[in-house]
């Protein structure tokens, strides 16, 4: 019955020790973009959010992705940055929802429902970027980089 008591304290301090370390190091809250997705292609874009701050990007990845996807109907579409001229994000009808308004570089536009907690990642000359798709306004300029 002893040992069944000092392992529950055991285990109670060491929870104890450990907790504040694991939200120090970013389990857990808003932590700062200290590591980005590297993409298997490497883009470029500039980005706007919904503030109006717009900022070019390199190494721009959706959710870590070099296409954006989403639901058209009743279909999972994914459409590749090769494709893409420009992405504008409005309101989705449902809570936890965007609209993604894509207009490929051949003209067409495709609406796609996205997850709002996405992210867009990307490199900025000062540092890494990162974006929740709920917070973003668009997408232009979207180029393959060297």
């Amino acid at each position: 019955m002893a040992r069944r008591a000092w392992f529950g304290v055991a285990i109670g301090l060491a929870l104890l020790a450990v907790g504040p370390l694991a939200l120090a190091t970013g389990f857990g809250g808003d932590s700062p973009p200290s590591r980005i997705p590297v993409p298997a292609k490497v883009f470029g874009a500039t980005v706007e959010d919904r503030g109006g701050t717009r900022i070019r990007l390199s190494r721009v990845s959706w959710n870590g992705e070099v296409f954006v996807y989403g639901v058209l109907g009743l279909a999972q579409v994914t459409v590749p940055f090769e494709s893409i001229r420009d992405a504008t994000f409005e309101d989705g009808a449902e809570e936890g929802e965007r609209t993604a308004v894509i207009t490929t570089r051949d003209g067409q536009v495709v609406k796609l429902t996205v997850d709002d907690d996405l992210m867009c990642y990307g490199r900025t000359e000062f540092g890494n970027y990162q974006l929740e798709v709920r917070d973003l306004r668009r997408i232009t300029e979207i180029a393959a980089e060297p």
